[in-house]
């Protein structure tokens, strides 16, 4: 992911973690099937139970294809595999945070400035106003091409805060909690990175990591270690990271864990 300034925007109000709500559509989901035919077969399933038609609508067409549809459907394809092979829960929502930082600039300068930050200095608890007072800096800073209404960076930092609790980064006391990269989450964001035509030292310099806390030795080290699962083989000689892959594109790889 390249972080680019000046390109917060307010996708948020759409939707926080919505974690449950993105389970329920990865089963629904079929390859192939149209915007339009998803959002028909869901409003008539009625798999997304209390929301109507216009919600259905919202969460479809700008948090679920926004944060999943980047590269086209292969990203939901491989989840689908992960969700029908019962991978973890906690692996899954590892994965959705990472989508939703990706395609919301703002969150994941926020967990990898602020909650980061805190966290690495053992703080227990988030701020109360720690998403506002970003949200100003940001605006003094000149992160946003625009200002925001009062009412947008109130409800902004009230989601920020919503899709930590959603992601577990914290409770609803804002205690902050541990946060580990699973190893199966790991696994994925390398092979995905690869397969979206990414250098491997891309992938150990991508700053998805930094969302874990992560710096370039971290996320070697965990490559490494995964190695000897046999999903394919890291070499690290020092300055140059090469990774031979075993498999030939994101199905074989999510068959392969899936089993």
């Amino acid at each position: 992911m390249s972080k680019v300034l000046h390109n917060y925007n307010s996708d948020l109000l759409k939707g926080t973690g919505l974690i449950q709500e993105t389970l329920l559509l990865l089963d629904i989901y079929e390859p192939g099937i149209s915007k339009k035919d998803l959002i028909e077969g869901v409003i008539q399933s009625n798999v997304l139970v209390k929301s109507h038609k216009n919600r259905i609508k919202d969460i479809i067409k700008h948090v679920f294809y926004r944060r999943f549809f980047t590269h086209g459907e292969s990203a939901v394809i491989a989840l689908k595999k992960l969700r029908a092979a019962h991978i973890p829960l906690e692996t899954l929502s590892q994965l959705f945070l990472v989508y939703t930082c990706r395609r919301n600039l703002i969150l994941f300068d926020f967990i990898t400035e602020v909650y980061q930050k805190l966290a690495q200095q053992n703080e227990s608890i988030l701020p109360q106003d720690a998403a506002t007072l970003f949200i100003e800096e940001s605006l003094r800073s000149g992160h946003m091409e625009q200002a925001w209404a009062e009412s947008t960076k109130k409800k902004i930092a009230q989601h920020i805060h919503a899709c930590l609790i959603d992601f577990k980064l914290i409770d609803k006391q804002k205690n902050i909690l541990p946060l580990y990269l699973s190893d199966a989450a790991a696994n994925f964001l390398a092979h995905e990175m690869h397969f979206n035509n990414c250098s491997d030292e891309a992938i150990v310099n991508a700053e998805e990591w930094r969302l874990f806390g992560y710096t370039r030795y971290d996320i070697i080290k965990h490559l490494e270690r995964l190695s000897f699962q046999g999903h394919y083989i890291f070499q690290n000689s020092g300055d140059i990271i090469k990774i031979a892959w075993v498999y030939h594109n994101m199905n074989e790889f999510t068959d392969a864990i899936g089993q």
